[in-house]
C-alpha cells in the first residue's frame, strides 16, 4: 500500500513537471497579493497590471488581485516566500524598498531576496518631501532653521526613511510624526493642519490631489530617486547635495527602493518554464499601446520598466552594500532593533 501511494505521488508529480506553462496556466487562475490596502500606488498599478498581464501569458489564465497589507508589504513577501504554492500560480506585488527590508529588518522580513524569481517592475519610484505652502518653511534652507512637522505611517516605510536620512544628514529641523493608518491619511492631517507634509511620490499626489501639484498648495522641498517629470525644476536631489564618500552611499542604499519600483515576483522554486513565461508575458506587455495608455490615465506617470534578469541582477546588487553603510542607516532610521 505504501509503495502505491508513493507512485501514485511521484506519477503525480511528473506530470505537473512536464507540463508545459501553456498547459498550466490554460483554465487556471493567478492570484496577485499586492502588499498594501486599497488605493494609492501600489493598489492601483497592481490591478492594471493584473488586468492586462492575463491577455500575454500562454494559455489565457485569468489574474485576480487580492490585498494583504502590513509591514510595507513585508507581510505579503513573507507569504509568498514561506507559504505560497510554488507553481506560478500566486504572485506578489510589493512596495517599494522590499529589499532593503531584509537587509535592516532581517528579524521581520524573513525572505531571501536572491531566492525570490523575480518578474519584473513597470515604474520607479520618485520619493519627495512636500509641504503646505503655509507652512513655516517652504524650501530647503528655511527648514534648516524652522521646525517642520512630517507625517508617516512608520518607520519601515521609504516615506519615513526619506525625510529621517534627509534629515540627519543635511541637518533639517523634520519632526517626524509617525503612526498614521496610511499616505492618505497624512494628506488629511495636512489639510487639518497637524502636520506640514510627508514625503510621498510624485505619482501618489498626481492620483489623490492631482490640482496641488499645479495650483501651489504645496511646495517641494527634495526628492530622491530618479527625475520624474511631474516634478517642477529646482527642487534639490538629495544625492547632489552630498560632499563625500560615506554620505553618498547612504543615500544610495535608501534610493534602492527607488530603482527598484514596484516590482512583480513568484515564490522560489517555480518551474524555470513557468517563469520565462511570466517575464515575456511582463516584457510584451510593456510595449503594449492599450496597456501603456490604461497605465497613463490611472497611474498617472510613464512606464520606466526593469524586466526578469535585469532585476535579479539589480536585487543581487543592491544586497552587496556593506554592511558597515546598512548598520549606519539602520542607527539613523531607529532599527537597531528589529
Amino acid at each position: 500500500m505504501y509503495y502505491l501511494l508513493l507512485m501514485t505521488v511521484l506519477l503525480m508529480s511528473s506530470t505537473t513537471t512536464a507540463q508545459t506553462a501553456k498547459e498550466f496556466y490554460a483554465g487556471r487562475t493567478i492570484t496577485i497579493l499586492v502588499g498594501s490596502g486599497a488605493g494609492g500606488t501600489t493598489d492601483i498599478s497592481g490591478r492594471i497590471i493584473a488586468q492586462h498581464l492575463q491577455g500575454h501569458i500562454p494559455g489565457n489564465p485569468s489574474i485576480i488581485v487580492q490585498n494583504l497589507p502590513g509591514g510595507g508589504s513585508v507581510t505579503m513577501t513573507n507569504y509568498i516566500y514561506r507559504s505560497a504554492p510554488r507553481d506560478g500560480s500566486i504572485l506578489g506585488y510589493s512596495l517599494p524598498g522590499i529589499i532593503t527590508a531584509q537587509m535592516m529588518e532581517p528579524r521581520r522580513a524573513k525572505f531571501d531576496g536572491q531566492n525570490i524569481n523575480w518578474i519584473g517592475s513597470a515604474l520607479k519610484y520618485t520619493g519627495i518631501v512636500s509641504v503646505m505652502s503655509s507652512s513655516p518653511a517652504t524650501t530647503l534652507e528655511e527648514a534648516k532653521q524652522r521646525e517642520l512637522f512630517i507625517g508617516t505611517t512608520g518607520r519601515g516605510s521609504p516615506a519615513h526613511q526619506f525625510p529621517a536620512m534627509a534629515q540627519a544628514l543635511l541637518n533639517l529641523k523634520f519632526n517626524i510624526v509617525a503612526g498614521y493608518e496610511s499616505s492618505n491619511d497624512v494628506v488629511f492631517a495636512m489639510e487639518r493642519g497637524e502636520v506640514h507634509g510627508q514625503s510621498s511620490s510624485l505619482q501618489a499626489w498626481a492620483i489623490t490631489r492631482p490640482e496641488w501639484l499645479t495650483d501651489g498648495r504645496i511646495s517641494h522641498l527634495l526628492y530622491m530617486g530618479p527625475p520624474d517629470p511631474l516634478a517642477k525644476p529646482g527642487v534639490p536631489y538629495l544625492q547632489s547635495l552630498m560632499t563625500n564618500d560615506r554620505d553618498r552611499a547612504l543615500v544610495d542604499f535608501i534610493e534602492i527602493g527607488s530603482h527598484m519600483g514596484w516590482p512583480l515576483f513568484a515564490p522560489p522554486e517555480v518551474p524555470l518554464d513557468r517563469i520565462r513565461a511570466l517575464r515575456d508575458a511582463f516584457k510584451t506587455m510593456m510595449n503594449d499601446p492599450e496597456f501603456i495608455q490604461a497605465f497613463k490615465i490611472s497611474v498617472r506617470s510613464e512606464l520606466q520598466p526593469t524586466i526578469g534578469d535585469e532585476l535579479s541582477f539589480f536585487v543581487e546588487q543592491a544586497l552587496e552594500t556593506p554592511e558597515s553603510i546598512v548598520s549606519e542607516a539602520k542607527t539613523i532610521l531607529g532599527l537597531n532593533n528589529r
